[in-house]
């Protein structure tokens, strides 16, 4: 955390964890559906939740885009962002080490 503020970093292992979990092994989890699990499983600061300027949807929701336009899984080598014609907004698909880099503590939480 930074400044109180969920970062980037903070979701890589519950967003790896939730691929591995809810994902399907060819078409991997629906970035739509990967960024509502993340809202369930993490717990926001009130900073997180406060709203940003000249939008309707909050900070947690900003870093939850970040994370996908950011490319921060893939540059990782932890999954690879998919788009097909079925896809609407991707989804992202674990690589050999992304399965391997599932958090145990994260793993056992979402069982």
């Amino acid at each position: 955390m930074v400044n109180g503020r969920t970062s980037e970093t903070d979701l890589i292992n519950p967003a790896i964890a939730l691929i591995a979990r809810y994902g399907d092994e060819e078409n991997g989890l629906e970035i739509a559906v990967l960024a509502k699990k993340l809202r369930e499983i993490i717990r926001p600061t009130a900073a997180d939740l406060m709203p940003l300027k000249g939008r309707s949807d909050d900070r947690l929701s900003q870093v939850i885009r970040n994370l996908v336009s950011h490319r921060a899984l893939e540059k990782r080598g932890l999954a690879t962002y998919r788009k097909g014609e079925a896809l609407t907004r991707g989804s992202y698909v674990l690589t050999d080490l992304g399965k391997a880099s599932v958090k145990e503590s994260w793993a056992r939480r979402l069982r």
